[in-house]
């Protein structure tokens, strides 16, 4: 999160394998954070810690048809899908 704030965006690498069902709010369960399953990169752009559930806002590369205009939403902390 520091090196989000302090420099910009940073690249991960995820378990992306249930993205395509993707259609909004902030995946905390079911994506595998195993290095084995790791097979996709995105950016981490942003977060929001104002909620009950702080979140890293991701933008993926599959367009702005993808989740929220292109952007998906992962909780912090929980190693979910591998970020």
């Amino acid at each position: 999160m520091k090196l989000l704030a302090y420099h910009g965006p940073v690249a991960v690498a995820v378990n992306a394998i249930n993205w395509q069902n993707y259609l909004g709010g902030i995946i905390q369960f079911n994506c595998d954070g195993g290095l084995q399953m790791i097979n996709h990169a995105v950016q981490l752009v942003g977060y929001d810690r104002s909620g009950p559930v702080p979140f890293y806002i991701a933008r993926n590369s599959w367009g702005v048809d993808f989740g929220d205009k292109g952007y998906i939403y992962l909780a912090m902390g929980m190693n979910t899908c591998g970020k």
